[in-house]
């Protein structure tokens, strides 16, 4: 891997800027300027402003705590009663607040227990419509995390679960913790694109090749931050570039940086195109808004992740 180059942004402040602007009274933010505050984008923001080192950030860690089901798992929106993937974002954006608390270790031990299923609905279909050819290319065997309870096991749920519970190794005192995470980097292995990459679910369906998409590559390269000797490793690195030059958005820019610096790979290009889509915003995504706030950050590695 090529070494990083450090670089001072000229735009991080802004993004910050942005996210306590937007801020609601309850502490917290909704997916869109003015929506009602929601998990995702309240996890996210709590991070991006706590590794700022900006105040408003306890507002928003108070927003996760209270919003947490007794189960230890987090809804997409609290009106909601029903568990969600973004308890792993809650969980690792409280890893940097108070990672042996009550709030993440028992969202950690929640995220334990979560399990993806294997084919889904729609594999079984394409056997039986296709029995002389193999449907998908994949170990249905692995067990990963899914989009929702008892469903299939996604590349991006799985990679921001695993995110937050490598976060936590010394923290959770848990059998699993280490067998879910070994079959989650095989999970991870075996989900690798061809060409190099991530595509959401499988590399391929009925022998034809899936092209990867650089946000689910960028997550999976996050969660193997302590696996870089891995073959796929480093074959999405490589395929980033060509995929950004399709995929300018910010939310795009934002993950592969982050992945570049956690990787100690040189992001001084992409930065520098985000630096310009950040000076241009004005409303979108707070989601993307918060993930480029952590991208700008000066600290190659602030997700805290090269080390597992």
């Amino acid at each position: 891997m090529a070494q990083t180059l450090e670089f001072r942004g000229i735009m991080p402040n802004l993004a910050v800027s942005h996210l306590i602007a937007l801020q609601g009274q309850d502490g917290g933010w909704g997916p869109y300027p003015g929506d009602p505050s929601r998990t995702e984008a309240t996890a996210l923001a709590a991070l991006a402003l706590q590794r700022a080192g900006e105040p408003a950030a306890g507002r928003a860690f108070d927003w996760l705590r209270a919003a947490q089901l007794d189960s230890g798992a987090w809804p997409i929106a609290p009106v909601l009663a029903e568990p969600g993937w973004v308890t792993s974002l809650a969980v690792f954006a409280l890893s940097f607040d108070e990672p042996a608390g009550r709030s993440a270790t028992n969202g950690a031990r929640w995220l334990l227990a979560e399990e993806g299923s294997g084919a889904t609905w729609w594999v079984n279909l394409l056997f039986r419509l296709f029995p002389q050819r193999k449907a998908v290319e994949l170990d249905t065997d692995l067990t990963g995390w899914p989009w929702a309870t008892g469903t299939f096991s996604w590349v991006e749920p799985t990679s921001y679960a695993m995110i937050a519970l490598k976060r936590l190794r010394g923290h959770v005192r848990d059998a699993r913790l280490e067998e879910r995470l070994d079959e989650g980097d095989r999970l991870l292995v075996d989900r690798a694109c061809v060409g190099g990459g991530w595509n959401y679910g499988n590399p391929r369906v009925l022998g034809e090749e899936l092209w990867p998409y650089p946000d689910t590559t960028a997550a999976a390269l996050l969660a193997l931050a302590d696996r870089g000797e891995l073959p796929p490793v480093a074959a999405g690195l490589g395929v980033v570039p060509a995929m950004l030059e399709e995929n300018e958005s910010i939310l795009a820019l934002s993950l592969c940086g982050l992945a570049f610096g956690t990787h100690g790979v040189d992001r001084t290009g992409v930065i520098e195109r985000l630096e310009g889509r950040i000076e241009e915003w004005s409303s979108g995504e707070v989601r993307a808004l918060a993930w480029a706030a952590l991208a700008l950050d000066e600290r190659s590695d602030v997700l805290g992740l090269s080390n597992g």
